[in-house]
């Protein structure tokens, strides 16, 4: 007994209807997993804020203000200042840093 073996066409068309069966299952999971989501976040109270991560409480202490320092080298040449922290600017690597200083 020999069976007969599909032609091209009717896989294609097979694979095609497979394909839309399993665009329709995923859309419904989908569906199905939103609801559940949807629901979890009424019971908790969770915002859709929180959700994506942007925290609408009011944070508790004061923010931290972030401060270069007074600058500690100077370049004669082009006036550019360093504090002495961070990484070196060009100017100044390499040299030696006593003759930048600024005078107090």
């Amino acid at each position: 007994m020999q069976t007969e073996m599909p032609t091209l066409k009717e896989l294609l068309a097979q694979r095609e209807a497979l394909q839309d069966q399993l665009n329709v299952a995923r859309q419904r999971q989908a569906e199905i997993v939103l609801a559940e989501i949807v629901a979890k976040m009424g019971e908790y109270k969770i915002s859709l804020a929180e959700l994506m991560g942007h925290n609408t409480q009011v944070k508790t202490s004061a923010p931290v203000a972030v401060t270069t320092g007074a600058p500690k080298y100077r370049d004669a040449v082009s006036g550019a200042t360093w504090s002495g922290r961070g990484r070196a600017p060009h100017w100044i690597v390499d040299k030696n840093r006593d003759e930048f200083l600024v005078d107090a």
